[in-house]
């Protein structure tokens, strides 16, 4: 621990467990994600989770609230939308490491063997200040071999100019299906454009025999996005997802209104039963439409079964209707450092289908939304 925060080599995270709120396993760090802005050093903008059945998600680094060698804490939910890079990011794994480079003053070719990163809590950030690299042959006979420390500004030739598709490696024990699969910059497949790949993990869901108050508790108990505390889920066992049968929907609005006079009313009682439910493969327009024809910051995901998956909120859809780098282009949204980036123009969209009826969105056929967008959660 430094005066300014905490550092770690980025080799020590690999495939360590990452945990949610209440200490609920999420998976292990595959590899870490960084940003290069002119003039500063490499940012680190979040991690690379390898999640058993979805394959590797993003997590932003404004969710970590713990970064050791030995465990890594995230607080909300966690996106399960399968992870590729944006436009000039690089995998610090995949990438950087073992990668030849240049030492500035001297023009020696060395190895980079690791990298330090420390925590600016003034900047509200991760940065990569230093560099482990291995002097490699064409050094002076003496140092061949040496290991050395130096700052990033030191350091020519990070991070790859042109990179090629790289690999996120396996460092999870999950197995091969989607470790080889090279992260591309492009476009996205039909399946990550639905309600599954969308859907975020955490809702709340209770029994249909809770009260009203215990509802209330389990929000108030765990650590949510807005969009998910809005809403408790009704599920008949088991209470984690995929769970039983998934039976409705009741707004935190009517929670507290019954909760002074009727604390103990089981929520069943209080079932909104014209809110829809989203079949996994309902695709993004259709999911966009739902929400804005219903007024939702969420909706539930519910398999053929009737079991409840998971829960879109408008944060992942409209992370996934924008631009990319949709936070850098302005839009008026100042910086961390309180200024407001020049406004620019937001490309318009074509205008969602109309009005779903009640029930079920089954996958419709709808013409695909715009370009996909950019990663959320302000460190993209």
């Amino acid at each position: 621990m430094t005066a300014d925060g905490p550092r770690f080599f980025v080799s020590h995270l690999a495939g360590v467990p990452v945990f949610g709120s209440g200490g609920v396993p999420v998976g292990r760090v595959r590899d870490l994600v960084a940003a290069f802005p002119a003039g500063r050093p490499p940012r680190l903008v979040g991690l690379v989770v390898g999640v058993r059945g979805h394959g590797p998600v993003f997590v932003p680094a404004s969710r970590l609230t713990g970064l050791e060698s030995g465990q890594v804490t995230v607080t909300g939910a966690v996106s399960m939308r399968r992870f590729r890079p944006g436009p000039g990011e690089r995998l610090v794994l995949g990438q950087l490491l073992d990668r030849r480079v240049r030492l500035a003053d001297s023009g020696e070719e060395v190895t980079v063997l690791d990298v330090e990163v420390r925590h600016r809590p003034e900047r509200g950030r991760w940065e990569a200040d230093r560099v482990c690299a291995r002097r490699d042959r064409g050094g002076p006979a003496r140092h061949r071999g040496e290991a050395l420390a130096v700052d990033w500004s030191a350091v020519r030739g990070l991070p790859p100019a042109e990179p090629a598709p790289a690999r996120v490696r396996d460092h999870t024990g999950l197995g091969a299906e989607g470790v080889e699969e090279s992260v591309r910059e492009g476009g996205e497949s039909g399946w990550e454009r639905t309600a599954r790949a969308l859907m975020g993990a955490g809702p709340v869901v209770v029994p249909p025999e809770a009260g009203v108050a215990a509802a209330l508790a389990r929000i108030g108990e765990r650590e949510l996005i807005g969009a998910l505390a809005a809403q408790v889920y009704v599920c008949r066992p088991p209470g984690e997802p995929p769970t039983g049968t998934y039976l409705g929907t009741v707004p935190v609005q009517r929670l507290l209104r019954n909760s002074p006079v009727a604390p103990v009313m089981p929520v069943a009682s209080l079932l909104d039963t014209e809110l829809p439910a989203l079949a996994p493969d309902t695709p993004l327009p259709a999911v966009s439409c739902c929400l804005t024809a219903f007024d939702l910051v969420a909706a539930p995901v519910v398999d053929g079964g009737g079991a409840l998956l998971g829960a879109v909120t408008v944060d992942a859809v409209l992370d996934r209707l924008l631009p990319d780098r949709w936070r850098e282009a302005g839009y008026g949204i100042p910086d961390s450092g309180g200024a407001r980036p020049g406004a620019a123009g937001a490309r318009a969209e074509e205008d969602p289908p109309g009005r779903p009826g009640a029930g079920a969105f089954p996958p419709t056929a709808f013409p695909p939304a715009g370009r996909p967008g950019g990663r959320d959660e302000g460190d993209r």
